[in-house]
């Protein structure tokens, strides 16, 4: 959100690197590109010095706090229009995963895919514990990096492409493992896909439900996300 916030809030929609220059949507989507991977960079850069998960999760956070707090004093200088630019970049679209842009959307989100289900063997073994992970040759360090990797491109893809869509990604994989009952990525990763997607196009479908319009993409997916992130907060609750 933030590289998409300095290009439509300060640069008013349009950048330009040397001879290059972008526009309108082509301007929203490499800065959400660039913003996305930067904040991977940031994180895999912390990663090498940072070796517990939960500061790393913690620092993350920070770093979310503080991109707010950059957005929010972009808001205040920008203009009308360009805060009712990104306000509209911000309620969420499919729509933007044209014809003409779906074979750079699924090479990078394919690679993402990919990349992941080469951490499958390796994220079952850290489960087993990581003092047992590592006495059978599995590097944490890597397979963390790896893990970050895998998210940047596959965030970095949908945010360039359809705006931060929210929920979906974090309350997909509780869904999955709920029906399938079980903590084996082999069969998580292709269910959260396979779950993800379709509740991904029941939402959108919802959107355009309404006669003579379209609701924001955001508005609804919340309906359906938060509802499994609190069952799981309860459920873990009533078990400690």
């Amino acid at each position: 959100s933030l590289g998409v916030a300095v290009v439509i809030l300060l640069f008013g929609g349009s950048v330009s690197a040397g001879v290059m220059s972008w526009s309108g949507y082509a301007a929203v989507m490499a800065g959400a590109f660039v913003g996305s991977l930067a904040v991977i960079g940031v994180l895999l850069a912390l990663s090498a010095v940072i070796r517990s998960d939960l500061m790393l999760l913690i620092v993350g956070v920070m770093i979310g706090y503080l991109a707010s707090s950059l957005i929010m004093l972009l808001n205040y200088t920008s203009t009308a229009d360009g805060i009712q630019s990104y306000v509209m970049w911000g309620m969420g679209n499919f729509s933007g995963v044209t014809s003409t842009s779906l074979p750079m959307f699924a090479l990078i989100a394919g690679a993402g895919i990919v990349l992941s289900l080469l951490l499958v063997k390796p994220l079952n073994i850290v489960q087993l514990g990581a003092d047992y992970a590592s006495s059978l040759g599995v590097n944490l360090g890597r397979v963390r990096n790896m893990l970050l990797i895998a998210t940047g491109l596959l965030s970095s893809s949908v945010t360039a492409f359809c705006g931060p869509i929210a929920f979906i990604g974090l309350a997909m994989p509780h869904v999955a493992r709920m029906i399938f009952r079980t903590a084996d990525h082999r069969v998580l990763l292709p269910a959260t896909l396979v779950v993800g997607a379709a509740v991904a196009l029941l939402c959108n479908l919802i959107c355009v439900l309404p006669a003579h319009m379209v609701l924001p993409l955001n508005a609804v997916t919340p309906v359906v996300g938060v509802p499994v992130i609190l069952y799981v907060i309860l459920r873990r609750g009533r078990r400690s």
